[in-house]
């Protein structure tokens, strides 16, 4: 060993005996050793859940002259860690989500417990590396890397799945995941931390399917499952709301906030015309039978501030459940645009409320598998016939996508270095209804296929007919802004959530969950979650015992700071599409609107025409639109901006990692930043009311 090498071990050693005499609340220090052959760079980013569970944490490593390194991880319970590169260019790439960990170009994982001491040794390969690992719980990390690519999630066509399909799919995929679990016990000496991780996230991975699956059915159908019965959430009955065990285990997070959305549907006082609730639940928490929650209008979207009476809101959401979300294609659509007759558009809009479900070849590019038209055909009848699902498999030993169905399951085995996304496709409106059965010309029916795709989202008041409330046209035109307006639904939900979790949770649960709400509220939810989230948190300060959650808190509180109105926007120095730098400070004098995109984002595609009418009204304004893509795949950053024909200027960031996406916190897309002509932050818009941007724009000249 080099005597730096050593030096930094015996350090981290006596690090790790410091924390372990520390009481057991406290962090304890696992130590990571490790060596890569044939590195293809020599930075690597570790990247892992620290003991507050809230959140991920990073540390960036340098390999020394023998590719070797070393680190340490404060560890609290059991917790899942990568490492990626840092620049260079791996032979492979796999992606895989494990509870909050996106695998995406990483050299390997680990799970590391309290105290643990892991060494790893990494060897690169073409078709992807090879590990072995020593330390006395390195069969947690051997039966990740060696038994994980085998195992297989679950994707369905929730369009008219009935429930008794959903619910047998559903099981199976636990039974499924349970016996993967049990065979690696019996291969492997698991530890019982790791167990238990693994358990609740395959267990809380089945009840947050089962939580999610009116919601899914209803946009996928764009109506309730009329057949789903009472004693359909009797399952909530089987598995505890509340498991200390399941913190930090993503599917745990996740079946918590869709419970407690559901719960604040059913335990509001019901008004007429909606059905009796039936019992609720004791004191205790557990759920007594209880009807399904209706989803009206007036318990999705705040209308407090409209002062309309019950009897109104009661007209308003009976009007809603009978016509909202389920709009007419004619109204989707200009359909007088193309020439069509009142009575061809009548018959358009009849077979589009009666259309059939999406061919699998009309969401997938099955030809790029390899397959001719007739066995796409045959394939669409197995899909058809077989529950409309399928399954998709990664494999350092499959060295092209393939499609196999020999097993009676439709099985898509893909190379390492592939990602499924790259093969879906949304299905155009000719594949959806029958154009040709009304005569229509290849022209027309192009033109509307096109039309379809570029389609706005619907005003409330097309959906419904507000006239027969007798609202006045301010109530209407309010009634269409909070509709539009998704962070309305935003702070609707975290109020509702953030108060129902103080009566339903307990103990480290609760608190550890109202902090990541409060997390969630600070860094997503726009200038108005942001302000609510301030308030909750002088709550939370009162009523929180445990300080690692409050220093958790306060330290994202203090990052979204720099990105308030008025703060400098970050600097930055990106490549455009001609290889040239573009630094964000050669457009003072202007306003800027940052808009973070990848040509992958279906909301960042879906906000496109709105952009272009607000470049259209300020085209003779100093304004520059800055378009910064997240994209790793520069050739899909580059044939996107074509397709849609983006405007702008253009520099791509090479992903969520990146420093520039790091620095204006980027976690999820589309993002939007306004900047005056000064370089201040104005607004973390919304693209909503195109109006109100260009009026913003305006002032911030």
């Amino acid at each position: 060993m080099t005597n730096t090498y050593c030096n930094f071990l015996i350090a981290l050693l006596i690090a790790s005996s410091a924390c372990l005499a520390n009481a057991q609340s406290q962090p304890s220090v696992a130590i990571i050793t490790g060596e890569i052959r044939d590195p293809t760079a020599r930075e690597i980013t570790f990247s892992y859940q620290p003991p507050s569970a809230l959140d991920s944490a990073e540390e960036r490593v340098v390999l020394d002259s023998l590719n070797r390194f070393a680190l340490e991880i404060p560890v609290v319970r059991g917790a899942l860690a990568r490492g990626h590169y840092e620049g260079g260019q791996p032979r492979w790439k796999w992606m895989q989500w494990i509870g909050y960990f996106l695998f995406d170009h990483s050299p390997f994982i680990f799970f590391v417990e309290p105290g643990d001491s892991l060494h790893v040794t990494v060897e690169e390969g073409f078709f992807g590396p090879s590990y072995s690992f020593s330390g006395p719980d390195a069969d947690n990390s051997r039966f990740l890397t060696e038994l994980f690519p085998r195992l297989r999630g679950i994707r369905l066509d929730y369009e008219d799945l009935k429930v008794e399909d959903f619910s047998r799919q559903a099981d199976q995929w636990l039974q499924d995941q349970l016996e993967f679990l049990a065979e690696g016990r019996e291969e492997y000496a698991l530890s019982p931390i790791f167990v238990d991780y693994a358990t609740a996230y395959f267990n809380y991975g089945w009840a947050r399917l089962m939580i999610s699956y009116p919601t899914e059915y209803r946009f996928a159908n764009h109506h309730e499952n009329r057949d789903l019965p009472p004693e359909y959430y009797d399952f909530l009955q089987e598995i505890p709301l509340v498991d200390e065990k399941a913190i930090g285990v993503g599917n745990y997070n996740t079946f918590l906030l869709r419970t407690l959305d559901w719960e604040s549907e059913v335990l509001k006082p019901p008004r007429q015309p909606r059905e009796a609730i039936g019992p609720l639940p004791s004191e205790r928490g557990e759920l007594g039978e209880v009807s399904r929650p209706s989803w009206q209008l007036s318990e999705v979207y705040d209308l407090s501030d409209l002062e309309l009476s019950e009897e109104t809101l009661a007209q308003l959401d009976a009007l809603y459940e009978k016509e909202g979300q389920r709009p007419k294609l004619s109204q989707m659509v200009d359909l007088s645009a193309v020439g069509l007759l009142s009575a061809t558009q009548a018959r358009l809009d009849s077979l589009y409320e009666k259309k059939g479900s999406p061919k699998l070849s009309h969401m997938l590019y099955l030809s790029a598998f390899g397959l001719s038209q007739t066995a796409q055909a045959e394939l669409d009848s197995f899909y058809e016939k077989n529950g409309r699902s399928y399954t998709t498999i990664s494999s350092s030993k499959e060295e092209v996508a393939r499609v196999d169905t020999t097993d009676g399951a439709l099985m898509f085995f893909m190379p390492i270095n592939v990602q499924m996304e790259s093969f879906k496709r949304t299905p155009k409106l000719s594949e959806k209804v029958s154009l040709s059965a009304i005569d229509l010309s290849k022209a027309t029916q192009t033109q509307l296929d096109s039309m379809y795709e570029h389609r706005q989202p619907l005003k409330l008041s097309e959906e419904i007919d507000l006239s027969s409330l007798g609202l006045s046209e301010a109530i209407c035109a309010q009634l269409d802004s909070i509709y539009a307006d998704t962070g309305s639904r935003i702070i609707w939900s975290f109020s509702k959530r953030y108060n129902l979790a103080k009566e339903k949770l307990e103990g480290r649960v609760l608190y550890w969950f109202l902090a990541r709400e409060l997390i969630g509220g600070f860094e997503r939810g726009g200038s108005e979650a942001f302000a609510l989230a301030q308030r909750k948190w002088e709550d939370f300060q009162q009523i929180n015992p445990y300080p690692e959650y409050i220093e958790a808190v306060q330290a994202v509180l203090n990052k979204v700071l720099k990105l308030q109105p008025g703060q400098p926007a970050p600097e930055f120095t990106l490549d455009d599409l001609d290889g040239q730098p573009v630094s964000l400070s050669q457009f003072k004098g202007q306003v800027v609107l940052l808009d973070f995109w990848a040509s992958w984002c279906g909301p960042c595609i879906s906000d496109l025409p709105n952009l272009r009418r607000i470049k259209e009204k300020t085209a003779a304004l100093p304004v520059v639109f800055l378009n910064v893509s997240i994209d790793t795949d520069e050739t899909a950053w580059r044939e996107a901006i074509d397709k849609h024909e983006i405007k702008g200027v253009h520099v791509r960031a090479n992903g969520f990692s990146s420093d520039v996406a790091k620095s204006y916190q980027v976690t999820g897309i589309p993002s939007y930043y306004l900047v005056d002509s000064q370089g201040l932050i104005v607004e973390n818009p919304i693209i909503r009311d195109t109006a109100e941007i260009v009026a913003t724009i305006e002032k911030s000249l």
